[in-house]
């Protein structure tokens, strides 16, 4: 999954859940850590981090994005 693919995904559940988007993906990373899959939890954890900006206006999640 491409950067512009992650945040596009962390769009659209924002979009579609709102603000409990963000409790399900913490409660989903504690689930996969749990269960020992933790390269599926860095997953879910990256997209976490992306809802955070999304939600502080820190990114436009439908902008060009620039990895530095």
């Amino acid at each position: 999954m491409s950067a512009e693919e992650a945040c596009r995904l962390a769009a659209e559940l924002n979009e579609e859940f709102g603000p409990v988007v963000v409790e399900v993906a913490q409660r989903t990373i504690d689930s996969l850590e749990k269960d020992g899959l933790v390269e599926r939890a860095a997953i879910w954890r990256a997209l976490l981090a992306i809802l955070g900006d999304i939600a502080a206006r820190r990114i436009d999640p439908y902008a060009k994005i620039a990895i530095h």
